[in-house]
C-alpha cells in the first residue's frame, strides 16, 4: 500500500522499534515538523549526506511517531521519535513551504530471528554500550536481546556505516545480510 507522509531528513536514521532524538532547527525543518504532526499517519525520517557541492537524499526512510518533545541546551526543539516500519519512496514533491512529501511504500519488517550462541558477541557488547552510555540505555524501554532482527536494526541505528551500505542492508527480506556484516566488522581485528 502506498502512503503519502511528510518527510524530514536527518543524518542519524531510525529503524523499526527503535527511538532516537532529533534536533529541530529553525526553520524549515520546524516547517516540516509543524506539516508532519498534522499527518494521522506520522511522518517519514530519510537519511541524507552532505556532499562537497549538494546534498544526497535515500529514498529509504522510517515512518515515525513523536513520543517526546524537549528543549535543547542551546534552546532549539527536540523530539524523541518511535521507529514504526521502513518504506521506499517512489516520489518526492515540495509544497509551497519547502516541506517534502513522498509517495512511499511500506517495505517487509524483517522477521524475529533467535539469537544464536556465536551471535551473543552482538547482544553482549549493544549491553556493554547501554551500560556505558544511560542516556542511549534509556532510548529503548523494551530490549530484545534475544532477537537477532532487533540487536540488527540497534547496531545499524548506531554503527557509522556508510550511509549507502546501511540503505543496502535495510532493504533485504530478513536480518541475515546485516548479522554478517556486523559479525564480520566485531571480528576483525582494529
Amino acid at each position: 500500500m502506498t502512503i503519502r507522509l511528510p518527510l524530514l531528513f536527518n543524518k542519524q536514521h531510525v529503524l523499526p522499534s527503535g527511538r532516537i532524538p532529533i534536533r529541530i532547527a529553525p526553520g524549515l525543518q520546524m516547517t516540516s515538523l509543524k506539516e508532519a504532526l498534522k499527518s494521522p499517519d506520522g511522518f517519514g525520517v530519510c537519511m541524507y549526506e552532505e556532499r562537497e557541492n549538494d546534498n544526497r537524499f535515500y529514498v529509504i526512510g522510517t515512518r515515525v511517531t513523536v513520543e517526546d518533545f524537549y528543549t535543547n541546551d542551546d534552546g532549539s526543539l527536540g523530539i524523541t521519535v518511535y521507529g514504526h516500519e521502513c518504506f521506499e519512496i517512489s516520489s518526492f514533491e515540495k509544497n509551497s513551504d519547502g516541506v517534502f512529501f513522498g509517495e512511499c511504500e511500506a517495505l517487509p519488517q524483517w522477521p524475529n530471528a533467535q539469537l544464536s550462541e556465536n551471535q551473543q558477541p552482538l547482544a553482549d557488547k549493544l549491553q556493554q554500550l547501554f551500560d556505558k552510555f544511560p542516556d542511549l540505555n534509556n532510548m529503548h524501554h523494551h530490549k530484545e536481546f534475544d532477537n537477532l532482527s532487533w540487536l540488527c536494526l540497534r547496531w545499524l541505528e548506531l554503527l557509522p556505516v556508510p550511509t549507502k551500505e546501511k540503505q543496502a542492508l535495510i532493504n533485504t527480506a530478513s536480518c541475515s545480510a546485516t548479522c554478517d556484516y556486523l559479525m564480520s566488522l566485531m571480528l576483525t581485528p582494529h
